[in-house]
Parts: structure tokens; C-alpha cells; sequence
């Protein structure tokens, strides 16, 4: 499992992150066992870079790491999301309608890890477009039709949002 990180939605004013899991036992050009695109807002991710690199996130998970052994939860919950999707109107227009007929969510969570510091996961299915056009899950059972997770050390999400902030800045410095 691995993510990448495009700049080519930059001229859109979003950062485009690609969840991948992959199944080494199968032939090249068919190991992608799912693939999960997510589309921040540029600003949203600068400030997830921001607040990475000033020790917020840090905090916010030492308090995640509190309430889940207070609440004697299993797993932290997470401390950084990011909603989306496509209206179903866009899917049928595009020829990618759901069997169901409802829209497509998908999330990018950040949750404190149990054995890695560091969960980055994406997760799509059904969804609702509501009035603020925000796409809600509406998940049968409560459990997304696909989740990718991605360990990552604290090194590692550090890396991941300073080179993709090097990019923002270079995309926005180029177009002036």
C-alpha cells in the first residue's frame, strides 16, 4: 500500500492524492487491487502541512491517544479529514453511474497509529449529495465498499507535506 501525490489538479485549486493497494502475487499491469483517488483543496492542505510541521498534529494526537484509553476504544479516532466526491449526476454524465444510482464519497482520514505513528487512509462508497453540495457517506452498515491505509513514520508525513507544499508554491510562483 502507498499513496502518491499529483500536482496536476493544481490548476484547479486542489492537491490530488492517489491511495493505492497492490497485489505483488498477480502480473505487472494487474496488481492494482484498489485505488482510491482523493482531492484536497490546496488551502486545506497547506494548512495539514502547517499544522505538521509546527507539532499540532503531534498534539492532536496525543490527545486521540488519551481519549481512546479512557474510552477503552480500540482504535484512536481520527484527528484530520477530508470529504468528497462526485454528484451522481457526474457519474452518469461521465458513463461511471453506481449500480445504486447515488453519488461517490470518499474520505481521507488521518488517525494515530497503534504500531506506526502515523494511518493515512482513504475510503470511498455511497454518498449524498446534500444542499451545500458537500458529498456525505451513506454507507450500507456503516462500512465503506473500499478503504486504503497507509503506515507512515513521522519522518515520512513530514517529507510527504513539505514536498508537496515545495510544489504549491512552485506551481503558484510560475503562474505570476
Amino acid at each position: 500500500m502507498f499513496l502518491e501525490v499529483l500536482n496536476n489538479a493544481f490548476q484547479i485549486g486542489k492537491v490530488q492524492i492517489n491511495f493505492l493497494e497492490y497485489d505483488v502475487t498477480k502480473d505487472k499491469g494487474e496488481r492494482i487491487k484498489n485505488e482510491i483517488s482523493v482531492y484536497v483543496n490546496i488551502d486545506k492542505f497547506l494548512l495539514l502541512a502547517n499544522d505538521t510541521l509546527n507539532g499540532r498534529i503531534n498534539a492532536l494526537s496525543t490527545k486521540a491517544r488519551e481519549e481512546q484509553q479512557k474510552g477503552n476504544y480500540k482504535y484512536c479516532k481520527e484527528i484530520w479529514s477530508d470529504m468528497g466526491g462526485r454528484p451522481s449526476h457526474v457519474l452518469k454524465e461521465k458513463g461511471e453511474e453506481r449500480p445504486d444510482g447515488k453519488s461517490l464519497s470518499r474520505q481521507m482520514k488521518i488517525t494515530p497509529g497503534d504500531k506506526v505513528p502515523w494511518i493515512i487512509s482513504a475510503e470511498s462508497g455511497p454518498g449524498e449529495l446534500t444542499e451545500t453540495g458537500l458529498i456525505v457517506p451513506r454507507y450500507t452498515g456503516n462500512k465503506p465498499e473500499v478503504v486504503v491505509r497507509v503506515p507512515m513514520t513521522n519522518d515520512d508525513i513530514k517529507m510527504m507535506v513539505l514536498i508537496v507544499k515545495a510544489n504549491i508554491e512552485g506551481y503558484v510562483s510560475s503562474q505570476y
